[in-house]
């Protein structure tokens, strides 16, 4: 298996929309309603304002109808809505409290493939001087494919969904199911749902990609099916990530399917590691077995 297996793949193969269908799921049941955080929940985890995925997806605030009311869009195992203790109808049912498994991204290394990755990877320091969100793709954040052009947002809700995804028109999703790696929040409402890059694009441009030409950044923002780049998660948690290494942020619960998802990114595009960001890695897969391997 090549190290870097990029070889400046154009757009139209990277993000092929046919290869990835929406999870057929036939007769899901609902989840459990509860009421969601309050419209200024985003903000109160202090994502800085200039973080990429407040320009691609948004602030919360901003993205919802004012008649929303987080009625039946999320719902946080174990702990009604936002961590409380019970839902409104009082303590939870062993059934709800039952954490759903993360739809994780396609093309996630397995435990030995990625401590093979990361011992293979250059160490470098890490400057992320001059990087624009722009530079990965100009004013839009998502890409368009196909005939329908639907963005590649649209296709990463639909094929990350657990259920199959409600459509208005040929491409927007109005309805699914969607279980946040972050904060083990599961939600219904698309509008609560952010697309995010495993490794932040700051990130990628401070270990490698400012030497890219601009068409393999616009891919590396895009990736649906090449790396395991793209996962959908509240948008609370995804600020609160920000564009954090996972020497400074790691999923609770999540750690050794997070860590092999980030290492199989940063191989696939040969970008490189600090030695802090290594390390922490390192601890994450030794304690793989001990804990949970996620993913698959």
């Amino acid at each position: 298996m090549p190290r870097y297996p990029y070889r400046g793949l154009v757009i139209a193969s990277a993000l092929v929309a046919a290869a990835l269908p929406a999870a057929m799921l036939p007769g899901a049941t609902a989840v459990a309603e509860a009421p969601a955080p309050g419209p200024q929940s985003g903000r109160q985890h202090g994502a800085p304002l200039n973080f990429d995925e407040l320009d691609c997806e948004g602030a919360e605030e901003d993205r919802l109808p004012v008649s929303d009311t987080g009625l039946g869009a999320v719902h946080q195992p174990g702990g009604g809505a936002a961590g409380t203790a019970a839902g409104p109808a009082g303590p939870r049912s062993l059934e709800a409290r039952r954490v759903p498994a993360v739809k994780w991204p396609r093309n996630m290394p397995d435990l030995d493939d990625a401590t093979r990755m990361l011992r293979e990877l250059d160490v470098r320091a890490f400057d992320s001087k001059g990087f624009e969100r722009t530079r990965f793709g100009g004013k839009s954040c998502w890409v368009l494919h196909g005939a329908d052009k639907c963005s590649t947002r649209e296709l990463a809700l639909k094929a990350l969904s657990e259920i199959p995804a409600t459509l208005q028109g040929n491409c927007k999703v109005v309805g699914g199911r969607w279980h946040s790696a972050y904060d083990n929040m599961t939600l219904t409402n698309p509008l609560r749902v952010d697309i995010d890059h495993i490794v932040p694009l700051r990130v990628a441009w401070g270990s490698g990609a400012r030497d890219w030409p601009e068409h393999k950044r616009r891919a590396f923002a895009n990736d649906l099916s090449g790396s395991p780049q793209l996962i959908a998660v509240s948008t609370w948690s995804n600020r609160e990530k920000g564009d954090k290494m996972p020497d400074k942020w790691l999923p609770k619960g999540h750690e050794c399917a997070y860590g092999r998802a980030w290492i199989g990114v940063k191989d696939y595009y040969g970008l490189s590691v600090t030695s802090a960001e290594k390390s922490r890695l390192e601890e994450v897969l030794g304690q793989c077995g001990e804990h949970q391997a996620g993913g698959s």
